[in-house]
């Protein structure tokens, strides 16, 4: 190519060639995501207890990898993509998800280590961005607890993590999906009013953290910056049946979504966070409309399915009478949302990162 030929090719955001194709295969031909998280565990380890009265720690490892299997099996090809666990899903159900469909895996453990009721996040041991990228999978998905006011050494900790993870993926060419979740330290409430109140900055100024360059995120996947039942037009109990004090509008909420849009330098889809259908429908809605870029969701979609348990051809009926059209009624909602390649961070324009004549020779370097 001349000169002067290059000169004409207009400049554009660039990106890894791995890392742009994983993208691709995640979300949909539009751009959108409509990913289905069965990466869970002590959420589907309670389930499993209820039956037998059992404690969640006594459920045994082939009860929850049938039951992800089941999960994967009605919802994985109706899905973008699928998080997968590493542990119950991933080795024995991978088959089970079309090739059409894209594969996350998740890194972290879900045993978190706790410091003065501060958590830190840490990595499955013995599972690493390189395994990933050799499972077949194309992306790595990350959750860290976040509040910006732990101690130091608790910030310091959840820092490095992610960065390292930020790090590695990017060696390895796999898209970092980083998910962000406040909580409650000792003696707050997270269902009162105050933890309410709180909740959109808590939710904006981890963002706006880990949002920083150095920390190698490609794709936010964030919680509603706001508790959708304590809104003045919900609080009566349209949700849930429970009345609560009212603390925010809508209109403030919306707006809280609006600041959520504009921090974000990356694309960013929304998380259920265990809410109940029709609030995620709802939640998801206004996210979509003020910029997200589609859902990675998983107990919204299936979780009462799971009631079923132990029989698991009920487990099934149930995933494809009723959340199996929700699934495809939040595909179609997405479709609100903003396509990942249209964030101001891509303009709708993507090149492979180093294209040129001698790309092929430099690549990996």
């Amino acid at each position: 190519m001349t000169e002067a030929t290059s000169a004409t090719i207009p400049s554009m955001a660039s990106m890894p060639a791995g890392t742009l194709r994983a993208f691709m295969t995640l979300a949909d031909d539009s751009g959108r995501f409509g990913m289905i998280a069965v990466d869970q565990r002590p959420p589907i380890f309670a389930a499993l207890a209820r039956h037998g009265n059992r404690r969640p720690e006594d459920v045994e490892y082939e009860e929850v990898a049938a039951v992800k299997g089941v999960l994967l099996e009605v919802l994985a090809p109706d899905a973008s993509a699928v998080l997968l666990d590493p542990i119950w899903a991933h080795p024995h159900h991978l088959r089970k998800v079309p090739g059409h469909v894209g594969v996350l895996s998740t890194l972290e453990d879900h045993d978190f280590t706790l410091a003065d009721g501060e958590r830190r996040s840490h990595a499955i041991p013995g599972w690493s961005v390189a395994k990933i990228k050799r499972s077949g999978a194309q992306g790595v998905k990350v959750l860290a607890w976040y509040r910006p006011d732990v101690s130091t050494a608790t910030r310091d900790h959840q820092d490095a993590f992610v960065a390292e993870v930020g790090r590695e993926c990017r060696e390895h060419e796999l898209p970092f999906v980083l998910e962000l979740l406040t909580y409650p330290l000792p003696g707050e409430d997270p269902n009162g009013s105050d933890y309410a109140r709180a909740k959109p900055q808590r939710v904006l100024d981890s963002v706006r953290h880990f949002g920083d360059s150095h920390f190698g995120v490609d794709l936010f996947k964030l919680e509603f910056p706001a508790e959708l039942k304590a809104a003045e037009e919900f609080a009566a109990g349209a949700f849930d049946g429970r009345c609560r004090e009212a603390v925010y509008a809508l209109d403030e909420v919306r707006a809280s979504l609006a600041e959520l849009d504009e921090a974000s330098p990356v694309p960013w889809v929304l998380l259920s966070a265990g809410v109940g259908p029709h609030e995620f429908a709802f939640n998801l809605e206004l996210a979509c409309l003020a910029g997200a870029s589609g859902f990675l969701a998983g107990r919204a979609v299936w979780y009462d399915a799971l009631e079923a348990y132990p029989d698991l051809d009920a487990i099934r009926e149930r995933l494809r009478s009723v959340s199996l059209p929700y699934l495809r009624s939040l595909r179609a909602l997405a479709q609100r949302g903003r396509p990942w390649t249209a964030h101001r961070r891509y303009e709708g324009a993507i090149a492979i990162e180093g294209a040129g004549p001698s790309w092929y020779a430099e690549y990996g370097a």
